[in-house]
């Protein structure tokens, strides 16, 4: 079998296929960790430049760059002895320095440690975490039977889109059958600011709310704009007259939906098209 067969042929390529998601998990978890200790390696970073600064303005280099005395500080941290200095600020700074470094990077790395090697059990967390790693992703907030309609197409139309699932139940990405790189769930009140800011509705481009509450709906799609005013925003109503009150029809990127009307509409399109065929 040639190259070209075997590449076409199906479970050729659906190991490929599986390699390749673990390549892209792999790397969305490194993306993960970095985001996670990201504050604490900025810590690290603005404590080595303090001791730096200290150590310039008190004289315990003369002579030396503020770089080379930067490099020092930073074999300070690591508990490698540095010689050469004048008065008790290195040699205070030795003793500190990798304290600090223990204490500031250690509780980075026990914490991300401890939500990556448990992420199975601490789903809520990890999820919290991936869906940082987002920007012109899908959030949909709802997931009754309409959301699980939308979100399968979704999917079909585009496997490879970065999607939110925002619903107060359990297990919704097992109910679905859906897992991957791209996809993550927030057990949360979808109301809620600190939810839709989570789900980094400040960064999607596309917003759907599809819950069995038109007060929730709109209150979750309010909030939704004012966190992000250029995001397309789909907002599942059953009573149309209810946007007015809240002043979103005005805003061309917000848009509301009926289940009911539209399959109203299809119905009686099928009914008219059936009675002019009946008619010829």
């Amino acid at each position: 079998m040639g190259g070209f067969e075997r590449f076409h042929n199906p479970a050729v390529r659906g190991k490929a296929d599986r390699h390749m998601t673990r390549l892209a998990l792999a790397w969305r978890d490194l993306r993960i960790v970095g985001r996670a200790i990201w504050i604490n390696l900025s810590l690290f970073a603005a404590m080595l430049l303090g001791a730096t600064i200290l150590m310039e303005m008190s004289g315990s280099y003369p002579g030396i760059s503020f770089d080379r005395i930067l490099v020092k500080a930073f074999f300070m941290a690591l508990l490698d002895p540095v010689e050469g200095g004048i008065g008790p600020i290195p040699t205070l700074l030795t003793f500190m320095l990798p304290i600090l470094t223990m204490i500031i990077l250690g509780e980075g790395a026990v914490r991300v440690l401890t939500v990556y090697l448990r992420r199975s059990e601490r789903r809520e967390e990890w999820d919290l975490l991936v869906a940082q790693t987002f920007s012109k992703h899908t959030v949909i907030c709802g997931v009754g039977e309409l959301g699980r309609a939308v979100i399968h197409r979704l999917m079909m139309h585009n496997p490879e889109a970065q999607v939110v699932l925002v619903d107060n139940r359990p297990d919704i990405l097992a109910e679905l059958g859906l897992s991957g790189p791209n996809i993550c769930h927030l057990q949360s009140d979808m109301t809620a600011q600190a939810t839709l800011e989570a789900a980094r509705c400040q960064e999607a481009s596309l917003i759907i709310l599809t819950s069995g509450s038109d007060g929730y709906n709109l209150e979750a799609g309010s909030k939704a704009l004012r966190l992000n005013p250029k995001a397309e925003i789909w907002i599942r109503l059953y009573r149309s007259g209810l946007a007015s009150l809240m002043d979103l029809g005005t805003k061309p990127n917000v848009h509301f939906f009926s289940p009911y009307e539209r399959a109203a509409e299809a119905l009686v399109e099928h009914i008219t098209a059936g009675i002019r065929r009946q008619n010829k």
